[in-house]
């Protein structure tokens, strides 16, 4: 056994983060990398600089070989994309510059000068304060460990020829893709989240997987039989043999259940009682788009365009292709664009904040940087050529930063209209993120068409939880009275004023949450495509009647246990097989 190994022979259940659904009873393959140890070394002659970068340059070439030699070999589209993202930052002319620079003005290594350029990088997504950022940071540092293992000869590709559950520390997009062409039937990690270019590419493949478990590549040998549980986000080591009878039991419900789901693919999201709730996706990236069709003819109520921030900010032709081609996809269904909600670390050079949650972000940002947003403005507008395109407002706060942007918005499009004779204008709404949002709303709403209710960042903000700190985060609860009453406020107030209020957030696809958005008043739900056909089985069981009854009485409860009693026991009379796959 490995020194460092903490192996029990007791069985043990791990929480980890729900990425793919499935249930697994398999041997694993324990994948360890070795960690990049980086010597620092001082540069002394011209000679020596010059050799560090032509380095640099052999390295980023040769691991651009390997992606492009991969995207040959990968068939669908959307997933070629993905690699051309890895190699658009590997080619990105101000991050080499950065490198090259450090290592004249500093005389390093290249290493070091990789890994100080990326890792700035990296803290400055960390300081965004969001699990989105969080995501593409860890996916920054895993490029920057592949470049300085190419520069270093030392570059390996892992063996993923395995029939089984593979455990990894960390999987990246090129690792996962080479998994989907194989024998793996599992993935288990212990860092990443659910809105990794990895995690996506797991989910659309249905490749079981759950992220964030501490330590389990010590807690695991080779051959070792677990199982993993991908709806509920638990792993099991050492199952006792009564566990492996139930979970030989679930898992052949759990393929019953899957198959059932299938069935009413082409069925409606309406309530016993009449009530059509709209369903929708939330993507990321577009290249996600092609997957959502595979599920069904969805819409998109929740495009983040941060990474097309990241590649296009300053472009706005490239931005209008690529609105227009995702709104021509899913059309006569709508695509709901969020503008970029961005921190101003992502604009002014040694920008720094002690509280990025509190500080200059979303629509802050873009009220300060009026070129940048009027830029996305004239690309959405544009891109509504088939009159299916909504724009939206990130964090908002105030009813001033909402007329200020609504003067922009209309200002583009009049000079839009000069130049192209006729556009389409696009509804306008705001993302209800922030409590004051919704308690300014009978304002805000005679200037918009309608409105998002971002639950995680609302859940965040109204108690003052930052799910990511380990020590807090249980805490965070979208389920909370608290946050149900805010919700609750807001539909209200858009049922008076007669404005369409959609949802998304992970309560969206948390069973408990979606009968409480439905007994609240929301009228469309946006979910990741994976959750898509579930949430419609479970939408097209729930009664409206009992649904409002429901969250009536939930808002009056005194915390988020009593709310799940309650929804929990709707669920047992509706829909029962849920509760075997779903906390």
């Amino acid at each position: 056994m490995r020194k460092d190994s903490v192996k029990s022979s007791q069985e043990l259940k791990l929480k980890g983060i729900p990425i793919s659904p499935g249930i697994l009873i398999a041997p694993v393959r324990v994948i360890r990398k070795e960690k990049i140890k980086i010597k620092e070394k001082i540069l002394k002659s011209e000679r020596e600089i010059e050799e560090e970068i032509q380095k640099f340059h052999t390295g980023v070439e040769e691991l651009k070989r390997i992606l492009l030699d991969l995207k040959k070999e990968t068939q669908e589209e959307n997933l070629k994309v993905l690699l051309d993202i890895q190699i658009t930052i590997l080619s990105d002319e101000e991050m080499q510059r950065d490198i090259i620079t450090f290592i004249r003005n500093k005389r390093k290594n290249v290493e070091s000068a990789i890994q100080y350029v990326l890792n700035s990088r990296k803290e400055a997504l960390l300081k965004q304060g969001s699990s989105y950022f969080a995501e593409r940071a860890g996916e920054l540092e895993r490029l920057a460990s592949d470049l300085i293992s190419v520069i270093n000869k030392s570059y390996t590709i892992a063996d993923f020829n395995f029939d089984g559950i593979i455990v990894i520390e960390s999987l990246s997009i090129d690792e996962a893709l080479r998994i989907i062409r194989s024998n793996v039937k599992g993935v288990i990690t212990e860092k990443g989240g659910r809105t990794e270019h990895s995690a996506i590419v797991l989910r659309n493949f249905k490749i079981p997987a759950v992220f964030g478990i501490e330590k389990i590549t010590k807690l695991l040998e080779d051959d070792d039989i677990v199982i993993l549980d991908g709806g509920k986000g638990v792993v099991i080591i050492n199952p006792m043999e009564s566990t492996l009878k139930r979970y030989q039991l679930i898992k052949i419900d759990y393929e019953k259940y899957e198959s059932e789901l299938v069935s009413e693919r082409e069925l409606p999201p309406i309530t016993t009682d009449g009530k059509v709730i709209g369903l929708f996706a939330n993507i990321d990236v577009p290249e996600e788009v092609e997957e959502l069709l595979k599920t069904g003819k969805y819409g998109i109520g929740l495009f983040r365009t941060e990474m097309i921030f990241k590649e296009y900010g300053d472009n706005e032709e490239a931005q209008y292709k690529i609105y227009l081609e995702i709104a021509r996809k899913v059309y006569p269904n709508s695509v709901t664009i969020r503008a970029f909600d961005i921190g101003g670390d992502k604009l002014y050079t040694d920008y720094q904040e002690d509280n990025p949650f509190l500080g200059l972000r979303g629509i802050r940002v873009l009220l300060d940087e009026p070129t940048l947003f009027e830029k996305q403005i004239r690309a959405v507008i544009r891109a509504n050529e088939l009159s299916n395109v909504r724009f939206m407002l990130p964090m908002v706060a105030t009813v001033e930063e909402v007329v200020e942007a609504k003067k922009i918005f209309i200002q583009a499009k009049k000079v839009l209209e000069r130049e192209y004779m006729k556009v389409n204008q696009p509804r306008f709404g705001i993302m209800v993120e922030i409590p004051s949002a919704v308690l300014l709303l009978e304002h805000i709403a005679e200037i918009i068409d309608f409105i998002s209710i971002g639950t995680n960042d609302l859940t965040q903000y109204t108690l003052a939880v930052d799910r990511k700190n380990q020590r807090v985060s249980k805490i965070f609860d979208h389920l909370n009275p608290a946050v149900l009453k805010l919700i609750k406020i807001a539909t209200d107030v858009c049922r008076e004023k007669n404005i369409l209020v959609a949802s998304c957030g992970e309560i969206t696809s948390d069973p408990y949450g979606v009968v409480a958005l439905v007994g609240l008043g929301v009228d469309e739900l946006s979910c990741p495509p994976s959750r898509i056909p579930e949430v419609k089985s479970l939408i097209r069981r729930i009664n409206l009647q009992e649904a409002e009854n429901i969250a009536s009485n939930v808002v009056k409860l005194q915390n988020s246990k009593e709310v799940k009693k309650v929804i929990k026991e709707y669920i047992k009379k509706i829909m029962p097989e849920l509760l075997e796959f779903y906390d």
